[in-house]
């Protein structure tokens, strides 16, 4: 007589449709027993099953089982029955409390506090039998019955977490498989497959049958139930969901929430949709095949794949992107890749103060409020005495680094600039100067009658630290031509920072957008930024900021928005591969539009500028304390640190005192009123 095979089910309302009728179907060929989920995992590793309905963290957790069936309970959207219930702000959870029913929810939970927050809080666990309101935790996971009908007004957050997977994977989840243990004859395995297929399609035939049936034991309506099992509960395990769990599978894994050992078994028995195997990064989920033709151009999910996937996008991909008004998944997609290339817990921000030691330029540009002509009554250089005294309040302050500019000067010669440069380090020989733009040393190379590689080595020497991006605007020579008259041009701006790179030296990149470019000329920008990084790799970060028209020549021009800021910012995290850092703009946008930059690919929320003139003198006027600043990026989930010039963390001690001297002082509580 053959033997019975062991079947192990759950009675869960969201495995009805699964199991209908399984009992019957099986007959003589298997015994079926329901119990926990967590449970029936622990019988089949013990031998105690040889079929299972486990959960999928239990499946990747031993490369010996076999997936027999393509019937899985997952989602592809809110699933309802899976919760996180926080007292607290999520980014704020340290106690969590899991419930003990399933170990892949309480897997996800880990995994989505982690890349969304970078929290890894403690765990404590929640009996079956225990109340939400009898744990000690900041937030508790609840999945079946009970997570369905939460006590309302008791919680600041709560997480559907099939929606929030989805949402930051644009994957569907896979809850639970039906999983063998090795050694089932193989004809046995597929009968079983056939017979599990059929109870699934069943139950989807009869789900209105079973909400009537089942509604009332579970406190809900018939329409709830249908609902649930129509809309939130997805059946079928076909390419996405085997997307979804490889990338489950890889973040689990990274937090060792399942064994090192495993792999994901890549057959289902007697399986017809042909299942792929894609990286982690592959986030965005697959578009339908289509027939290629030279004409034939990407779509947004294509290319936001191709990001996710660490691929260097094209030219043309960059543009689409900026024609795209899906700024959720763009900026989903950047926020992915910058946690990538940032997996650490915190996040950087920079004490500086921008010195402006002349107003006096040559250069006519339309969209300066700042400048004053040679001739101009307002026009000034700053003294040697007042500008140390800025940066002696700099460094009382907790500042590393001033970033000194000023406008093309006729008259000054190289060694004006080297004498400032020697005061400023004799006085403060920690401190990096952060000075010069391109344009700017371009024009003292006319003013001298010096190479640009004369120029730039003397400075070096007389203690240049690090060169600024600015005078960058669009890197295209019709839009230079068009906003400014007597300022460098492309390549000569890229010339000045390749031989600062080759000479060791570092620097930031710029893009000043909204005015009179193109999408595709912001994308050229990145492009010939890209290029130039690819052969010196001397650009330590990236600040791209809008156009401010006030008081401009070019006032006509309507201010570009948050939504084309942010959009912008995110194509250049995705873009600008081989560039580590990007800064949150917070002086143009404000506090709340910087903050949420870092969920844009920002990995930096840019200076405490002690002083700012150029953005101010067009109108805009955002200023934030130490505080606020640190503040921002907590709330953002993120460990706020200072950092210098070269992304370096400054120690701790430096740190706190520069907080303690920041709240102490009279010069920014007067800019903070």
């Amino acid at each position: 007589m053959q033997k019975m095979l062991r079947v192990g089910a759950v009675s869960y309302l969201n495995t009805k449709p699964l199991v209908h009728g399984l009992a019957g179907k099986l007959g003589e060929f298997g015994h079926l027993s329901f119990d926990l989920p967590s449970r029936l995992a622990d019988d089949l590793a013990r031998d105690k099953l040889d079929v299972a309905l486990i959960p999928s963290i239990e499946f990747l957790a031993d490369p010996a089982y076999q997936m027999v069936s393509t019937a899985v309970i997952g989602c592809r959207g809110p699933v309802w029955s899976v919760r996180l219930l926080s007292r607290v702000p999520a980014g704020q959870i340290r106690r969590l409390a899991l419930d003990e029913g399933s170990r892949t929810s309480a897997a996800l939970v880990q995994v989505l506090l982690w890349e969304m927050y970078h929290l890894r809080p403690e765990i404590v666990p929640l009996k079956i039998d225990q109340l939400p309101e009898q744990v000690d935790a900041d937030a508790i996971l609840l999945i079946g019955d009970r997570a369905m009908r939460p006590e309302p007004g008791c919680y600041h957050e709560i997480w559907d977490l099939g929606d929030r997977w989805c949402r930051f994977s644009e994957m569907p989840f896979v809850f639970a498989v039906w999983a063998a243990r090795p050694g089932i004859p193989p004809d046995d395995v597929a009968k079983l497959a056939k017979i599990l297929e059929e109870c699934r399609d069943g139950g989807a035939e009869a789900t209105e049958e079973i909400a009537y049936r089942e509604a009332a034991s579970h406190g809900l309506t018939k329409e709830d139930v249908h609902r649930y099992f129509l809309e939130n509960l997805h059946f079928h395990f076909g390419p996405g969901e085997q997307n979804g769990l490889e990338m489950f599978h890889r973040l689990a894994k990274k937090l060792s929430l399942v064994p090192n050992r495993c792999s994901l078994p890549s057959e289902p028995a007697n399986r017809t949709i042909p299942l792929e195997t894609v990286s982690i990064e592959k986030m965005i989920a697959p578009a339908p095949p289509t027939v290629s033709t030279p004409q034939a151009k990407s779509s947004i999910q294509d290319i936001l794949h191709k990001a996710i996937a660490g691929q260097r996008l094209s030219v043309d991909d960059g543009v689409r992107l900026l024609e795209s008004h899906d700024l959720a998944a763009i900026g989903r997609a950047a926020d992915f890749v910058s946690r990538r290339m940032h997996p650490e817990p915190y996040r950087t921000y920079n004490i500086d103060r921008n010195i402006n030691y002349t107003n006096i330029c040559t250069a006519v540009c339309d969209f300066c409020a700042f400048y004053r002509g040679p001739k101009s009554e307002e026009g000034y250089v700053l003294p040697r005495a007042e500008l140390l005294k800025k940066i002696e309040e700099t460094v009382d302050l907790g500042g590393n680094q001033i970033l000194l500019q000023g406008g093309l000067h006729p008259k000054f010669k190289l060694d004006w600039y080297e004498e400032m440069l020697q005061d400023i380090k004799s006085a403060f020989p920690d401190l990096n100067v952060h000075g010069f733009s391109p344009p700017e040393l371009h024009h003292f190379t006319k003013v001298n009658n010096l190479s640009i590689e004369e120029v730039l080595s003397r400075l070096k020497a007389a203690g240049l630290g690090s060169i600024p991006g600015g005078g960058a605007e669009i890197l295209v020579d019709r839009v230079r031509s068009e906003i400014t008259r007597g300022k460098v041009m492309t390549d000569d701006w890229l010339h000045v920072m390749r031989v600062w790179h080759n000479l060791g030296g570092v620097s930031s990149a710029t893009m000043m957008f909204g005015h009179v470019e193109t999408l595709a000329e912001r994308i050229e920008h990145l492009e010939r930024i890209r290029q130039l990084q690819d052969e010196t790799g001397g650009f330590t970060a990236f600040i791209g900021w809008t156009f401010q028209p006030d008081h401009t020549e070019l006032s006509h021009i309507p201010p570009v928005g948050s939504f084309e800021y942010l959009k912008t910012l995110a194509v250049s995290r995705l873009y600008l591969d081989n560039i580590a850092n990007l800064q949150s703009s917070w002086v143009t946008q404000g506090l709340k539009i910087g903050q949420l930059a870092m969920q844009f690919g920002a990995n930096d929320m840019g200076s405490l500028m002690l002083e700012e003139n150029v953005v101010a003198e067009a109108g805009t006027v955002h200023f934030l304390t130490l505080d606020q600043i640190r503040e921002a990026i907590s709330e953002n989930g993120f460990e706020p640190r200072q950092r210098n010039v070269r992304y370096e963390l400054v120690p701790l001690a430096q740190q706190q005192k520069a907080i303690e001297a920041n709240r102490m002082s009279p010069l920014v509580q007067m800019k903070a009123t």
